[in-house]
This record gives C-alpha cells, structure tokens and sequence, in this order.
C-alpha cells in the first residue's frame, strides 16, 4: 500500500480545481457572444492566451460559482461600495477572455437582478450624484443611523471644496 501525505492530497486538489477553472473557463466561451455554436459537439478552438494561468488578486475566488456569489464575493473583499465598471475591473483578472464592457454588462444584469428580487439580505444600490453611472452597490450594514454610508466603506472622498472623488 503507497503512502499518501496531506501535502500530496493538498497538492493534487490545487491542480485539479485549476484544471476546472480552465474547463470553467473554455465553457463559458460556448456561449460567449463572439461563438455561434450550433450543437455542443461542435469543436472550437481556444488561443492559449485565454488558459493561461496569470497572477490573481484572491487565492479563494469563487470561480465555478454563480456570477452574483462572485461579484458579492469581491464587495466583500473590497469591504466598500462599488460601482459596475469597478465591480467589472475587478473580474478582469479572472475572465481575461471577456473585455470589460461584456463584464459591466454581466455586473449589471446579475446585481439588478438580485436587487430587484431581493434575493440578497441588505444589498442596496446608493445613489452618489445624478448621473446614469452614478450609483453604487453596498450593503445596509456598512450605512449609519442617518442613512449615509460610513466612512470606512466610502466608494470617495469629500475634497475641501466638497466634490467627490470616486476611486
């Protein structure tokens, strides 16, 4: 009988959960909206450029969950408010076979939904100025008595003339 140590199975399943990032990955370009897959037998051909492996922010992204539990995932991870193009800035690292557009537009879809049907406990969007891209998305949590957003979950800076300067 081999001997196996804990390092080995710890090894092991790294390299498998890469290898299913990667099928994740290849997937997920079926659908993409550049493919027009008529039948799932149908062969495709990936560039090596999009399986390959390149440096993450967080070791524990959750990469074959749903794209609502990632992008919750990242305002956590974040621990402040967050507008779409940030939220979408942020996945970059993890779907470079998207541009960022595509990626705003998965971050839009997926967090107004989840708003919309409240399927999230204390996700709000808060509206920072006027402007069509002038909200953010936050939990209740991180907002005060009076309703505003506390200091350390700020999305800005107030300057010393009073404009904000969103990060």
């Amino acid at each position: 009988m081999s001997k196996i140590s804990l390092k080995d199975l710890l090894e092991e399943k790294a390299l498998l959960e890469k290898k299913l990032t990667i099928l994740n990955l290849m997937i997920d370009a079926y659908s993409d909206d550049n493919f027009n897959i008529m039948d799932l037998d149908s062969p495709i051909e990936f560039a090596s450029t999009m399986i390959e492996t390149k440096e993450v922010p967080y070791d524990d992204f959750p990469y074959h969950k749903k794209w609502i539990e990632q992008i919750l995932y990242l305002l956590e991870k974040k621990g402040r408010f967050l507008s779409n193009h940030e939220l979408a800035e942020s996945l970059m690292p993890y779907y470079h076979q998207y541009n960022i557009d595509k990626l705003k537009r998965k971050v839009s879809v997926n967090i107004s939904a989840a708003y919309k049907n409240k399927t999230v406990d204390g996700l709000i969007k808060f509206r920072i100025n006027n402007t069509p891209k002038g909200n953010v998305w936050g939990y209740t949590r991180w907002l005060d008595d009076n309703g505003e957003i506390l200091e350390k979950h700020r999305p800005f800076d107030l300057t010393e003339s009073g404009q904000m300067t969103i990060y």
